[in-house]
Order: C-alpha cells, then sequence, then structure tokens
C-alpha cells in the first residue's frame, strides 16, 4: 500500500509561460531627450543638442595670434578677454622707449652730417685724366 507524500508528475499542470514580447525602444533618455526611436512628431522630451564643432588646430597659430582670437571672441568670459588684451597690448602697441645717452648721441651725428656737410649720394664726379692717359 502506498504511503503518503508528493508523487513525481501528479496534480494540476502549470500554464505555458506567455512568450515575451519584444520590449519597445524608450522614445525618451533618462536625461529628458528624445531617441532616434522616437517619431518625428514625438510631442514629449527635448530635442537632443547638436553635436559642437571639432576643436580648431591651433597647432599653426603663434601665441600672439591665440590671444587676439580670445580677446575678439564675444563667446568668452569677460575677464579672460581682457586677460588676453592685456597681454597682447605690448607686442601690438610698444612702449616709446626712453632715450639713452647713446641714442640722442647718435640722432645728433645724423643731424650734423646732414645738410651742408652731408656725403654725396648719386655718381660719382669727374674723373681727371691727363693728356696721353697718364693718372694726374
Amino acid at each position: 500500500m502506498p504511503r503518503g507524500g508528493s508523487r513525481p508528475g501528479a496534480g494540476r499542470k502549470p500554464k505555458a509561460k506567455p512568450q515575451d514580447a519584444p520590449a519597445a525602444k524608450p522614445v525618451v533618455d533618462a536625461a529628458g531627450f528624445k531617441t532616434d526611436a522616437a517619431p518625428e512628431n514625438w510631442p514629449f522630451g527635448k530635442e537632443p543638442p547638436k553635436e559642437p564643432d571639432p576643436p580648431e588646430d591651433l597647432s599653426k597659430m603663434t601665441p600672439l595670434e591665440f590671444l587676439l582670437k580670445v580677446m575678439r571672441d564675444e563667446d568668452e568670459d569677460k575677464g579672460r578677454r581682457m586677460q588676453a588684451a592685456s597681454l597682447a597690448a605690448p607686442y601690438c602697441h610698444p612702449k616709446k622707449g626712453e632715450s639713452t645717452k647713446k641714442a640722442e648721441a647718435e640722432e645728433k651725428a645724423k643731424a650734423a652730417g646732414s645738410g651742408r656737410f652731408a656725403t654725396r649720394k648719386g655718381p660719382p664726379g669727374p674723373q681727371l685724366a691727363a693728356a696721353g692717359g697718364k693718372r694726374v
């Protein structure tokens, strides 16, 4: 005589599990931007930002050109633009140097060498030759 306990294969058979439908692709990502799966006229979600332009190649720029580019860029921070302007100014507008004694002496020499005492610039003067081709 059989004893108690469960018998293998006894009882009601479980229902067949439903086939998993393919999951719908999300139309809005976690940041709230529309994904590529969203229809064109989908009213929800923000438009994704456009990809930024590739960075400009700065390897062929001189430091002065770079400073002037930063100074003229209106999207740049005002403090950074001011700093670029102050760094570039000595190269664009040099200070008038203080005159030294040596420079003053050179200027006086130029002034003295001009006018009546100037060296002649132009073709040389006539050549003197004696009769018979002998030098004088």
